[in-house]
């Protein structure tokens, strides 16, 4: 539920939040007020704070709690001595803080794992189940556009002897630089993930013949890098360009992933491209 509602929250205004946040406290003491002292609506209180520490920033939620803490002041005025509401307001201001505090380290503690959820821990690149799910909207896209795409499969060529050979830790190296070499021959809003083990996946957007030259310099870029740290492996690459937008995003990965292999059979360490309408 707290999910969903997010999402729909997402890319509303400061300025949104703020006047759904007062009209929900104005309300509140509103009815704090018409009840009198009887009725208790203290718990109500946290329901404009909460939210509005949630869908904005933090300091805001702040300012809500110093004013959900007047305005219940204010609903309250059944003391005989003028301390005491001053004494309780300032008790209800720390313990909103507390609540508002607490919603803000949730929320962090929400967006870091969803990101864990979604990013590989080793390279810093998306998962195979965030990629797929992402170049599956990406594809949807551009049906609807009717925009070219090109999608690429890499895979690191002898990774076994790496890990025999010089050690698991270097090995990790391996991959981190090739997870690091991708992400920068590419754009921000390209697509890169590892697939799983030495396998790794690239998807370029509304390319026209500018793929051609991308996985040509990923190629080339990866080869100096290699060369650079005498590591004993090459790079078998697929790239399937699509004119036309696949059927769906495992039949993409499955047609760059074929053609992968076909660069292996045929003594790997290449590149291998096929235009796919």
């Amino acid at each position: 539920m707290l999910t969903k509602l997010t999402r729909v929250m997402t890319g509303k205004s400061a300025t949104f939040v703020t006047l759904v946040g007062t009209m929900l406290l104005a309300l509140i003491g509103l009815l704090d007020i018409q009840t009198g002292y009887e009725l208790s609506f203290s718990i109500f209180y946290l329901l404009p704070i909460m939210f509005v520490t949630w869908f904005s920033r933090t300091r805001l939620g702040f300012v809500f709690c110093f004013l959900s803490a007047v305005v219940w002041m204010l609903a309250d005025q059944s003391y005989s001595n003028r301390f005491i509401p001053v004494w309780n307001t300032g008790v209800r201001f720390g313990f909103f803080l507390l609540i508002a505090y607490l919603m803000r380290e949730l929320k962090i503690h929400l967006v870091v794992e969803r990101n864990r959820a979604r990013i590989d821990g080793l390279t810093s690149l998306l998962n195979a189940e965030t990629f797929r799910h992402l170049v599956q909207n990406r594809i949807e896209l551009s049906a609807r556009q009717e925009r070219s795409l090109a999608l690429g499969f890499v895979d690191v060529d002898n990774f076994k002897a790496v890990n025999d050979q010089l050690g698991h830790a270097e090995g990790d190296r391996v991959l981190k630089m090739v997870g690091q070499t991708l992400s920068e021959c590419v754009r921000t809003s390209d697509l890169v993930g590892r697939m799983g083990g030495d396998e790794f996946a690239v998807l370029l957007s509304e390319t026209e013949l500018g793929a051609r030259i991308v996985f040509d310099r990923i190629h080339e870029q990866l080869q100096l890098v290699a060369g650079a740290e005498n590591w004993p492996i090459g790079f078998s690459m697929g790239v399937a360009l699509f004119e036309n937008a696949p059927e769906s995003a495992d039949n993409a990965i499955k047609v760059a992933d074929k053609l992968m292999y076909r660069v292996k059979h045929q003594g790997k360490n290449g590149l291998l491209y096929e235009i796919c309408s």
